[in-house]
């Protein structure tokens, strides 16, 4: 019904959480492919305006505090759109649709919404399948709003060659090992013996990112159980953080946003699974690699565990052996054909859309020089 309208002003309403509004990044593309001259704006919690502000897509970027909403609302119903998608699906996200100004508001229907109550917010809703990758989710709902049946492949973010600060010659991978819910992380003694593998053949110099002083400590933890190359970072801004992932060979983590910001560059990813679904949270694509760790307590869920906060073991994770995480990452590096020390880039720079082989050729070089 929509497929052949034009819109020119359209709001994209998803406050948070960090990891996922950048899943979600990648339907800017989607519409400006669609819309060339449409203006887009993006309504987002204050504390994330600078992950949206990563896309030069976005015209706006309008911040969400509810705790001053006549500040919030002011900025809100600045601008009359033509179209709005909101993206998040829960109450907070519908009181910020409800009140902004739009002639059409799209979002999740009651089955897929994450509280009901938002659907009292939209227009037009749309009930999708939960059992697919979180990037193909989103894209989805803008998708049959559209009545869009073509495949779309999502889009890296546009390429940096300035890191923040000079990398030594060799190669480096960055290891971010910590997450909002312990949970989700490996014991700092297993982590370290798997990086202390991989440091057998090839030696890197590993980059240990924190972003708390819980994880701070982890990495010494790991350091002292496993003396590595290493050199810590201290948490970084998070445009800082993205054009540094772009100047690694690769990235391991657990299921935290740093997956899914290395996701938006070329850079392959091996990321660590347990009250998660990895094939759900995993950035697509060959050059993204992961282990799932399982449930001893037979917990069956179809993207995260119920009792991810709550399991006093967080066995899923602390029960994988450094032999089994270890496997899983020679069977990846395998399955792209390459091994730390060949040229990464030369080998997966051209799944990048949005990169030029130019660019290719310029990573290239760049990367056998440091190696």
């Amino acid at each position: 019904m929509y497929k052949d309208s034009q819109f020119y002003s359209i709001l994209i309403v998803k406050l948070s959480s960090l990891g996922d509004i950048i899943q979600s990044l990648h339907v800017i593309n989607y519409l400006q492919d669609k819309f060339p001259h449409s203006a887009i704006d993006w309504a987002a919690s204050e504390q994330w305006i600078d992950a949206v502000k990563l896309h030069p897509g976005v015209r706006r970027v309008i911040p969400i505090d509810l705790r001053y909403k006549t500040k919030s609302w002011a900025a809100l119903r600045k601008t009359e759109y033509d179209l709005l998608f909101d993206l998040q699906g829960n109450c907070k996200s519908g009181l910020v649709t409800l009140c902004a100004k739009a002639k059409k508001k799209v979002g999740f229907g009651w089955r897929t919404a994450r509280e009901w109550p938002n659907v009292l917010a939209t227009h037009r809703r749309f009930t999708l399948s939960k059992a697919q990758n979180m990037r193909l989710f989103y894209l989805e709902l803008l998708q049959r709003f559209f009545d869009d049946t073509k495949p779309y492949a999502t889009q890296s973010l546009p390429r940096s060659t300035e890191a923040p600060f000079p990398l030594p010659a060799g190669p480096c991978v960055m290891v971010c090992p910590g997450s909002k819910w312990p949970n989700k992380q490996l014991s700092a003694a297993v982590l370290g013996a798997f990086l202390s593998r991989i440091a057998e053949k090839d030696n890197p110099l590993f980059l240990l990112l924190w972003g708390s002083e819980r994880e701070r400590e982890y990495c010494a933890e790991m350091e002292k159980c496993y003396p590595i190359r290493s050199m810590p970072v201290d948490k970084l801004p998070i445009s800082a953080w993205h054009r540094l992932m772009q100047q690694v060979d690769f990235l391991i983590a657990v299921d935290s946003s740093a997956i899914h910001l290395c996701g938006t560059t070329a850079t392959p990813t091996f990321s660590i699974f347990g009250p998660t679904q990895a094939h759900i949270f995993k950035p697509l694509g060959t050059q993204h690699g992961s282990i799932q760790g399982k449930c001893p307590y037979r917990q069956i869920f179809e993207k995260q565990c119920p009792i991810l906060r709550t399991c006093p073991t967080g066995a899923c994770m602390k029960n994988l052996s450094v032999e089994e995480i270890f496997s899983a990452f020679q069977e990846w590096q395998s399955d792209i054909n390459t091994t730390l020390s060949s040229n990464f880039a030369s080998k997966i720079g051209f799944t990048d859309p949005l990169q030029t082989l130019s660019e290719a050729d310029d990573l290239n070089r760049r990367v056998f020089q440091r190696s």
